[in-house]
């Protein structure tokens, strides 16, 4: 039928029908035309819950006396699991038995969130020889306020707002020791739906070169975690944003340093000596035999040359 009107008796019969069953014009029929458009509410919620997109942010480091270094760009996330490099596998291996690996982060599981990604991390410490690195709350206050702060304010960088840098952030918290050497450092990271998992974060850090170094870096010894809802692209709170601030303080790795050198002289030493002790008793102890034997010898020369005397 034709949408065009067919004569004044019949023309309002004729539009009314003729959008119904053609779909002349109103787009949102469904007799033959396209779908209907979602209503504002189920269009947001679809937004929401439909996207996934994550984000890493630059790698940086820092040490006493010493200018900012940047190890690594931010970009893409690259959930995917870590690949061989140089014959060793850069995957999860200790870390396999982690709880939550795969849980969406919400306002109320941000706690099991930041235990699961510490317990990935020490399983891709454990998996290269390094002692596991423990919770450090002055870290974790730095982490959190600038994680925080990038969400608010919707900016992605390792430099704040106000120009500040991961040591001054952590400065600020008294954790940086003064006439001591210091090493701290700065992962970054955002997330929506799926890559938003402690395991998607952790395995997008560890195919980054930059990242994997800061995670892998035997000298840290603590860090903080700073993981909030929401993420610095959006505005409607969806996925979470990750920093990890990682430290170690010189006293921290002294008595390390220290021990192992005096000690290994000292064993040396007494295995020496033990040594030694054991070859004189051997010797005393052939010597000792070796004056019976004699004694015996002697002992049948005289027996025999006094019967043949007699």
């Amino acid at each position: 039928m034709s949408c065009a009107a067919r004569g004044p008796s019949t023309i309002l019969a004729t539009v009314v029908v003729s959008l119904i069953l053609t779909g002349c014009g109103n787009a949102g029929t469904t007799g033959g035309g396209t779908s209907a458009p979602a209503q504002p509410d189920a269009a947001v919620h679809l937004a929401q819950s439909g996207v996934t997109d994550g984000r890493t942010g630059p790698a940086v480091t820092a040490t006493d006396g010493g200018a900012l270094r940047e190890l690594a760009p931010g970009g893409r996330s690259d959930p995917s699991e870590p690949s061989r490099s140089g014959g060793r596998e850069e995957g999860i291996g200790a870390g396999d038995s982690c709880p939550d690996v795969l849980l969406d982060p919400t306002s109320g599981n941000l706690d099991q969130i930041e235990a699961s990604t510490l317990c990935l991390l020490n399983g891709v410490r454990a998996d290269d020889g390094l002692r596991p690195l423990q919770l450090n709350s002055a870290l974790a206050r730095a982490a959190l306020a600038h994680s925080s702060d990038m969400v608010k304010h919707s900016y992605f960088a390792h430099a704040g707002r106000n120009g500040s840098q991961v040591k001054d952030r952590i400065g600020a918290t008294g954790y940086l020791p003064r006439n001591t050497t210091w090493t701290v450092g700065e992962n970054l990271a955002w997330g929506t739906g799926a890559l938003a998992t402690p395991k998607a974060i952790v395995n997008a850090w560890m195919n980054s070169k930059g990242h994997r170094d800061n995670i892998l870096k035997a000298a840290y010894r603590e860090i903080g975690f700073g993981v909030v809802s929401g993420n610095p692209a959006r505005t409607d709170g969806a996925g979470a944003t990750f920093a990890t601030e990682f430290g170690m303080r010189g006293d921290q790795s002294a008595p390390a340093a220290s021990t192992a050198p005096s000690s290994a002289p000292k064993k040396a030493s007494s295995r020496r000596t033990a040594a030694s002790r054991q070859a004189q008793r051997a010797r005393r102890a052939r010597a000792a035999r070796a004056a019976r034997a004699a004694k015996r010898a002697s002992a049948k020369r005289a027996s025999r040359s006094s019967s043949a005397r007699s």
